[in-house]
């Protein structure tokens, strides 16, 4: 069965939200080794319709010209099969599927199909929606040295924060540490 593989920018103070404004200064060649690795063990993408709108734009425009980002990682963003969560999208491009319907059922019947993992980027109510129905397999969690102090959190929605079980640690030398759990 595939797994389903949240990765997420998370600040010191657990902030998850914006990621855009203060976790570009941290991505650095560590850091595109992990995420291009990430990718190519998966065959798929989940994304909420916010997520795809930001990547679908940033990425069909990209080059790796001054960016940083390797450009076997553009091209795989650009070619990996991609699957969006959506009550309003209704046509795609970017080699995307809008999910229609129940979504939980639906990624359920996703991972068991035969292929890679599937890695969910981005954050927002499919979070939520995906941990209520115990359907992330692997949370990686890549914090960054960086105080945010207001912003959303992963588990702002639950009651009770899920339990989780270490897998991994990952240090950067910049200071970003991927910690890799799972539910307990």
């Amino acid at each position: 069965m595939r797994k389903l593989i949240e990765s997420v920018h998370v600040s010191l103070g657990g902030e998850i939200g914006s990621p855009q404004e203060w976790a570009l200064p941290y991505l650095n060649e560590e850091h595109h080794a992990y995420a291009t690795k990430l990718l190519f063990g998966a065959d798929a993408l989940l994304l909420g319709r916010r997520t795809y709108e930001g990547l679908a734009a940033a990425y069909t425009t990209m080059a790796s010209d001054g960016t940083g980002i390797p450009s076997e990682f553009i091209d795989r963003m650009n070619s990996i099969t991609k699957f969006v969560a959506s009550t309003t999208l209704r046509e795609t491009t970017w080699n995307a599927t809008v999910i229609e319907g129940d979504v939980a059922a639906y990624v359920d019947v996703l991972k068991k199909e035969p292929g890679g993992n599937i890695v969910k980027y981005g954050n927002g109510p499919l979070d939520t929606t995906l941990m209520r129905h115990g359907l992330i397999d692997e949370f990686h969690f890549l914090v960054a040295p960086v105080g945010v102090g207001k912003g959303q959190h992963l588990f702002e929605s639950f009651d009770s924060a899920p339990q989780l079980k270490l897998l991994d640690v990952t240090r950067f030398s910049n200071g970003v540490v991927i910690l890799a759990y799972a539910p307990k």
